[in-house]
C-alpha cells in the first residue's frame, strides 16, 4: 500500500515526530503550510490567528503541495490539537482531498490529554468531506507506540 505521511506543524513538536517516525518507514511526507505564515509570537498565533480561523471556519490558503496525494492509497494526517480540534489548514487540505478513494489514518498531540479533542477533529473532519475514509490513529502517543501502530497496519 502506498503511504504518504501529512503534516501541519508550528512549534516543531509534530515535525519532530514525523521525523522520527519516518527513520523507522521511509514514506513520501509533506508538510502542510499557511501560504501567509502564522505569527512567530505563541500569543499572537493562538490566541489571534488561529482562534479567529477556528471561530470563523475559516480555511486559509496553503502553499502549494509539492506532491499529490491522490497518488497514495494511505495518508497518516499528523496534526497538534488548536483550539480543541485541528488547526485550519488542514481543513484547507482536507477540502483539497476531494474524490480521495483511499483511507485517511488520523494523528493528533495535545498538551492535555481530553479525549474530546480527538473526538471533535474527528467529526470536523468528516463534516468537510464525509465521503472521505478517516480512521482514527493515535492520539497524545509516544513514538514508540507509533511505530507500534504503524507496523500492525
Amino acid at each position: 500500500m502506498k503511504t504518504l505521511i501529512v503534516y501541519f506543524s508550528w512549534s516543531n513538536n509534530t515535525k519532530n515526530l514525523v521525523e522520527k517516525l519516518n527513520e523507522e518507514f521511509n514514506f513520501d511526507v509533506i508538510r502542510i503550510e499557511r501560504k501567509i505564515p502564522y505569527s512567530k509570537d505563541y500569543n499572537t498565533c493562538a490566541y489571534v490567528e488561529a482562534k479567529d480561523e477556528i471561530e470563523k471556519h475559516i480555511y486559509p490558503e496553503i502553499k502549494q503541495l509539492e506532491i499529490n496525494p491522490h497518488n497514495y492509497d494511505r495518508i497518516l494526517l499528523f496534526f497538534p490539537i488548536w483550539w480543541y480540534t485541528f488547526p485550519m489548514p488542514i481543513g484547507t487540505f482536507v477540502k483539497q482531498l476531494k474524490g480521495f478513494t483511499g483511507e485517511v489514518i488520523v494523528f493528533a498531540n495535545s498538551y492535555t490529554n481530553d479525549p474530546k479533542y480527538m473526538i471533535n477533529s474527528m467529526h470536523d473532519l468528516k463534516s468537510i468531506d464525509d465521503k472521505i475514509n478517516f480512521k482514527q490513529g493515535l492520539f497524545n502517543e509516544s513514538t514508540e507506540r507509533h511505530i507500534e501502530f504503524l507496523k500492525q497496519i
